[in-house]
C-alpha cells in the first residue's frame, strides 16, 4: 500500500514540475519573412511565412484591411500549429500580424502591411482629365492629372517636344495621378501608362501649346489722329508685327467720349484694317488691342480722336 502512495506522488510531482517548467516565450521576438512590408502582390492565394519560435505551440495569424490602426474589415482571426498559412485575397490594402503562443505565454505581434493588385493590366489606359486636349494656354507651369487604374501601383509620364516623333525631354515615373511640369514655349505631347511590379498599360497622349509671350503693340495709322471728315464711312488701319507664337487678331474699340466709357462699336480687324459704314457725325475716340489663342493681349494702341461732320 506504501508503495502506491509514493508510487501515485511522484506521478503528481512530475506533472507538477512540467507545468513549473513552461518555456517562457514573452520575449521572444517573432520575424516575418513574407509578404514583405509594403509589398505588391498579384491576386491569388498568398503564402503567409514567418520563423519559427522556439518553445512555441502554434501562432496567431490576423489579417485585416486596410490597416489594424484604421480596420474597416477583418478578413482572418486564426491560431495555426506550422510557421505558414495560405489564404486567397481581392486586390486591396492589407497589414498581417502573427504572434506566438504556448500554454502559458505569448510573444508581441509583429505586423507588415501589403497590397494586393490586379496584376492583368496590358491593355489597361488612364483618362487624362487635365489639361483639355489640343489645349493652348498662357500658364507655363501645368498640374498633368489622370485617373485611377485598378492594379497600377505607379504610372510613367513621358513629355516630348513636339509630338511623339520628337524629342523626349521629361521621362518620370510616379506612384500619385498628377504631376506638375513647367512647360517653355511651344507645341508639346505628354503621354502617361499605368504599370505595376508585372505589368505595363498602353499610353494615352494629350498635346499641349504653351504661349505667354503678349501681342506687340499695335499702332495707328488711320485715320490720322485728329482727323476730320463728312463722310460717313470709315477705314481704319493700323501696324503691328506679329510675335512667333499661337495666331494673333486685333481688336478696334470706338467710343464716344474721350474717357472711354461709352463704347459705340467695336469689331475685329482683317489684315491689320477695319471698315465701319453709317457712322453718324460726332467725335469719336479709338484704339485697338491684339490678342492671341492662348489669351495673352498686348496693351492698346494710342487714342485717336476723329470728328465726321
Amino acid at each position: 500500500m506504501k508503495k502506491k502512495i509514493l508510487f501515485g506522488l511522484s506521478i503528481l510531482f512530475l506533472i507538477a514540475c512540467e507545468a513549473i517548467f513552461v518555456e517562457d516565450i514573452s520575449k521572444s521576438y517573432i520575424t516575418l519573412i513574407a509578404p514583405l512590408n509594403s509589398a505588391s502582390i498579384k491576386t491569388g492565394e498568398i503564402s503567409f511565412l514567418w520563423e519559427k519560435v522556439s518553445e512555441a505551440d502554434n501562432y496567431q495569424l490576423q489579417i485585416v484591411s486596410p490597416s489594424f490602426s484604421n480596420p474597416s474589415q477583418v478578413i482572418l482571426d486564426t491560431t495555426v500549429l506550422p510557421n505558414t498559412f495560405v489564404h486567397k485575397l481581392n486586390p486591396g490594402d492589407y497589414e498581417w500580424r502573427v504572434k506566438a503562443k504556448n500554454s502559458d505565454y505569448e510573444t508581441m505581434f509583429e505586423a507588415n502591411t501589403f497590397t494586393v493588385i490586379n496584376s492583368e493590366i496590358t491593355n489597361s489606359v488612364t483618362e487624362l482629365l487635365s489639361p483639355k486636349s489640343e489645349e493652348t494656354t498662357n500658364i507655363s507651369n501645368q498640374n498633368l492629372t489622370w485617373s485611377v487604374v485598378p492594379g497600377a501601383i505607379d504610372y510613367r509620364v513621358q513629355i516630348y517636344s513636339p509630338d511623339i516623333q520628337g524629342v523626349l525631354i521629361d521621362d518620370v515615373i510616379v506612384t500619385e495621378t498628377e504631376y506638375s511640369y513647367d512647360f517653355s514655349e511651344g507645341d508639346f505631347t505628354w503621354q502617361v501608362r499605368p504599370q505595376n511590379d508585372f505589368q505595363n498599360g498602353k499610353y494615352v497622349n494629350r498635346k499641349i501649346t504653351v504661349d505667354t509671350e503678349k501681342p506687340n503693340v499695335p499702332e495707328n495709322l488711320f485715320p490720322k489722329n485728329n482727323h476730320i471728315q463728312s463722310e460717313s464711312s470709315i477705314d481704319f488701319s493700323w501696324g503691328r508685327i506679329d510675335v512667333a507664337g499661337t495666331p494673333e487678331v486685333d481688336s478696334i474699340y470706338v467710343f464716344s467720349d474721350v474717357n472711354l466709357t461709352t463704347l459705340i462699336f467695336k469689331g475685329l480687324g482683317v489684315n491689320k484694317s477695319y471698315n465701319k459704314e453709317g457712322v453718324e457725325k460726332n467725335t469719336y475716340y479709338w484704339f485697338v488691342k491684339a490678342f492671341d489663342k492662348a489669351n495673352n493681349e498686348s496693351e492698346k494702341s494710342s487714342v485717336f480722336q476723329i470728328t465726321l461732320n
